[in-house]
Protein backbone atom coordinates (compact mmCIF):
# COMPACT_ATOMS: atom_id res chain seq x y z
CA UNK A 1 0.00 0.00 0.00
CA UNK A 2 1.95 3.11 -1.14
CA UNK A 3 -0.05 5.47 1.02
CA UNK A 4 -1.41 8.46 1.13
CA UNK A 5 -4.39 9.24 -1.12
CA UNK A 6 -3.97 5.54 -1.75
CA UNK A 7 -5.01 4.90 1.73
CA UNK A 8 -7.81 7.12 1.90
CA UNK A 9 -10.79 5.66 0.40
CA UNK A 10 -12.51 8.96 0.29
CA UNK A 11 -9.85 10.29 -2.04
CA UNK A 12 -8.87 7.11 -3.92
CA UNK A 13 -12.60 5.21 -3.94
CA UNK A 14 -10.87 2.19 -3.11
CA UNK A 15 -7.47 0.55 -2.86
CA UNK A 16 -5.98 -2.41 -4.63
CA UNK A 17 -9.29 -3.57 -6.71
CA UNK A 18 -9.90 0.36 -7.69
CA UNK A 19 -6.34 0.70 -8.96
CA UNK A 20 -4.62 -3.17 -9.59
CA UNK A 21 -7.73 -4.87 -10.23
CA UNK A 22 -9.06 -3.14 -12.52
CA UNK A 23 -6.31 -3.16 -14.58
CA UNK A 24 -6.40 -7.21 -14.75
CA UNK A 25 -10.06 -7.32 -14.70
CA UNK A 26 -10.08 -5.42 -17.75
CA UNK A 27 -7.98 -7.60 -19.79
CA UNK A 28 -9.45 -10.44 -18.80
CA UNK A 29 -12.25 -9.60 -19.67
CA UNK A 30 -11.20 -8.11 -22.89
CA UNK A 31 -9.76 -11.73 -23.72
CA UNK A 32 -13.12 -13.14 -23.11
CA UNK A 33 -14.37 -10.84 -25.90
CA UNK A 34 -16.28 -8.33 -23.14
CA UNK A 35 -19.79 -10.03 -22.28
CA UNK A 36 -22.00 -8.23 -20.54
CA UNK A 37 -21.61 -9.60 -16.45
CA UNK A 38 -25.09 -10.22 -14.74
CA UNK A 39 -23.95 -11.19 -11.21
CA UNK A 40 -21.11 -10.01 -9.02
CA UNK A 41 -20.03 -11.40 -5.72
CA UNK A 42 -17.24 -9.93 -3.66
CA UNK A 43 -15.67 -9.67 -0.11
CA UNK A 44 -12.81 -7.23 1.05
CA UNK A 45 -10.51 -7.60 3.69
CA UNK A 46 -9.18 -4.65 5.75
CA UNK A 47 -6.81 -5.84 8.29
CA UNK A 48 -3.20 -5.11 7.49
CA UNK A 49 -3.28 -1.75 6.69
CA UNK A 50 -0.26 -0.49 4.91
CA UNK A 51 2.04 -2.24 7.32
CA UNK A 52 4.61 0.83 8.12
CA UNK A 53 6.46 -1.37 10.33
CA UNK A 54 8.00 -3.41 7.78
CA UNK A 55 11.21 -1.73 7.41
CA UNK A 56 12.91 -4.73 5.62
CA UNK A 57 11.95 -4.06 2.55
CA UNK A 58 12.24 -0.99 -0.09
CA UNK A 59 8.89 0.28 -1.62
CA UNK A 60 6.92 3.03 -3.46
CA UNK A 61 5.58 5.94 -1.24
CA UNK A 62 3.60 8.50 -2.29
CA UNK A 63 4.15 12.24 -1.01
CA UNK A 64 1.44 12.72 1.47
CA UNK A 65 2.50 9.03 2.94
CA UNK A 66 0.94 9.22 6.76
CA UNK A 67 1.95 5.34 7.98
CA UNK A 68 -1.43 5.82 10.51
CA UNK A 69 -3.77 6.15 7.44
CA UNK A 70 -5.40 3.64 5.92
CA UNK A 71 -8.87 2.46 5.20
CA UNK A 72 -8.75 0.70 2.05
CA UNK A 73 -9.37 -2.91 1.30
CA UNK A 74 -5.99 -5.07 1.74
CA UNK A 75 -7.52 -7.83 0.22
CA UNK A 76 -10.60 -7.80 -2.53
CA UNK A 77 -11.86 -11.38 -4.45
CA UNK A 78 -14.58 -11.70 -6.87
CA UNK A 79 -16.72 -13.82 -8.90
CA UNK A 80 -18.68 -12.59 -11.60
CA UNK A 81 -20.90 -14.55 -13.84
CA UNK A 82 -21.32 -13.60 -17.68
CA UNK A 83 -24.48 -14.08 -20.11
CA UNK A 84 -22.82 -16.12 -22.45
CA UNK A 85 -22.04 -18.57 -19.67
CA UNK A 86 -18.30 -17.56 -19.08
CA UNK A 87 -17.04 -16.71 -15.56
CA UNK A 88 -14.29 -14.76 -13.92
CA UNK A 89 -12.31 -15.14 -10.81
CA UNK A 90 -10.36 -12.34 -9.47
CA UNK A 91 -8.29 -11.56 -6.43
CA UNK A 92 -6.11 -8.51 -5.84
CA UNK A 93 -4.04 -7.19 -2.55
CA UNK A 94 -1.83 -4.84 -1.83
CA UNK A 95 -0.87 -6.47 1.33
CA UNK A 96 -1.30 -10.13 1.96
CA UNK A 97 1.36 -12.36 3.92
CA UNK A 98 2.96 -14.13 0.91
CA UNK A 99 6.32 -15.69 0.03
CA UNK A 100 6.56 -12.95 -2.83
CA UNK A 101 4.57 -10.05 -4.58
CA UNK A 102 2.95 -12.00 -8.06
CA UNK A 103 0.69 -11.24 -10.76
CA UNK A 104 -0.79 -14.37 -12.37
CA UNK A 105 -3.43 -14.23 -15.50
CA UNK A 106 -4.71 -17.00 -17.08
CA UNK A 107 -8.07 -18.11 -19.12
CA UNK A 108 -9.20 -21.19 -19.67
CA UNK A 109 -11.60 -22.27 -22.80
CA UNK A 110 -13.20 -25.79 -24.17
CA UNK A 111 -10.64 -25.08 -27.24
CA UNK A 112 -7.38 -24.37 -25.16
CA UNK A 113 -5.91 -22.23 -22.25
CA UNK A 114 -3.12 -19.42 -21.98
CA UNK A 115 -1.27 -18.16 -19.10
CA UNK A 116 -0.32 -14.60 -19.54
CA UNK A 117 1.83 -13.57 -16.97
CA UNK A 118 3.79 -14.34 -15.49
CA UNK A 119 5.25 -15.39 -18.75
CA UNK A 120 2.74 -16.24 -21.68
CA UNK A 121 2.27 -20.31 -21.83
CA UNK A 122 -0.06 -21.75 -23.97
CA UNK A 123 -2.02 -25.53 -23.28
CA UNK A 124 -4.37 -27.07 -25.63
CA UNK A 125 -5.03 -30.53 -27.22
CA UNK A 126 -3.74 -32.12 -31.04
CA UNK A 127 -3.63 -35.25 -31.98
CA UNK A 128 -4.92 -37.02 -28.62
CA UNK A 129 -2.64 -35.28 -26.66
CA UNK A 130 -1.80 -32.17 -24.47
CA UNK A 131 0.42 -29.49 -25.83
CA UNK A 132 2.34 -27.56 -23.59
CA UNK A 133 3.66 -24.37 -26.11
CA UNK A 134 6.40 -21.91 -24.74
CA UNK A 135 6.38 -19.65 -27.75
CA UNK A 136 9.25 -17.75 -28.82
CA UNK A 137 8.67 -14.28 -28.98
CA UNK A 138 10.54 -10.92 -27.74
CA UNK A 139 8.75 -10.82 -24.65
CA UNK A 140 6.92 -13.26 -22.60
CA UNK A 141 5.65 -10.84 -19.93
CA UNK A 142 3.75 -7.67 -19.99
CA UNK A 143 6.11 -4.20 -20.24
CA UNK A 144 4.71 -1.61 -18.51
CA UNK A 145 6.77 0.95 -20.27
CA UNK A 146 5.51 -0.11 -24.01
CA UNK A 147 1.92 -0.55 -22.45
CA UNK A 148 1.75 3.21 -21.81
CA UNK A 149 3.66 4.15 -25.22
CA UNK A 150 1.19 2.07 -26.81
CA UNK A 151 -1.79 3.63 -25.50
CA UNK A 152 -0.28 6.80 -26.12
CA UNK A 153 0.69 6.59 -29.59
CA UNK A 154 -3.34 4.71 -30.12
CA UNK A 155 -4.59 7.95 -28.94
CA UNK A 156 -2.58 10.10 -31.24
CA UNK A 157 -3.50 7.93 -34.05
CA UNK A 158 -7.08 8.41 -33.62
CA UNK A 159 -6.89 11.68 -33.32
CA UNK A 160 -5.46 11.70 -36.99
CA UNK A 161 -8.20 9.56 -37.79
CA UNK A 162 -5.84 6.78 -38.95
CA UNK A 163 -7.02 3.97 -36.11
CA UNK A 164 -10.43 2.54 -34.78
CA UNK A 165 -11.19 2.69 -30.67
CA UNK A 166 -9.91 -0.53 -29.11
CA UNK A 167 -11.51 0.45 -25.49
CA UNK A 168 -14.76 2.05 -26.21
CA UNK A 169 -16.29 4.33 -23.58
CA UNK A 170 -18.77 1.40 -23.14
CA UNK A 171 -15.74 -0.42 -22.01
CA UNK A 172 -14.86 1.55 -18.82
CA UNK A 173 -18.73 2.24 -17.93
CA UNK A 174 -19.25 -1.77 -17.98
CA UNK A 175 -15.85 -1.80 -15.65
CA UNK A 176 -16.93 0.73 -13.55
CA UNK A 177 -20.63 -1.20 -12.99
CA UNK A 178 -18.38 -4.51 -12.14
CA UNK A 179 -16.26 -2.56 -9.85
CA UNK A 180 -18.86 -1.06 -7.82
CA UNK A 181 -21.06 -4.49 -7.86
CA UNK A 182 -18.10 -5.97 -6.33
CA UNK A 183 -17.67 -3.51 -3.44
CA UNK A 184 -20.95 -3.47 -3.10
CA UNK A 185 -21.53 -7.22 -3.16
CA UNK A 186 -18.65 -7.13 -0.13
CA UNK A 187 -21.04 -4.71 1.72
CA UNK A 188 -23.95 -6.22 1.84
CA UNK A 189 -22.52 -9.96 1.80
CA UNK A 190 -24.53 -11.05 -1.23
CA UNK A 191 -24.80 -11.44 -4.90
CA UNK A 192 -25.46 -8.28 -7.14
CA UNK A 193 -27.68 -8.36 -10.24
CA UNK A 194 -27.14 -6.55 -12.64
CA UNK A 195 -29.44 -5.40 -13.84
CA UNK A 196 -29.19 -3.39 -17.36
CA UNK A 197 -31.88 -1.03 -16.57
CA UNK A 198 -30.39 0.48 -13.52
CA UNK A 199 -27.86 3.04 -13.87
CA UNK A 200 -28.34 4.14 -9.61
CA UNK A 201 -24.63 1.68 -9.88
CA UNK A 202 -22.81 4.16 -11.83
Amino acid sequence: NPGGWFADTSRSGGGPLIDIGVHVLDLCWYLMGAPRAVTVSGATHTRLGNRANITSLSRYKVADYDPDLSDVEDLATAFIRFENGSSLMMDTSYSLHAAQDRLEIAVHGDRGGAELEPELRIATERHDTILNIHPQIDRLTFDFDEGFANEINHFVALCQGEAEVVAPVEHGVEMMRILTAIYESAATGHEVSLDRGDRSRL
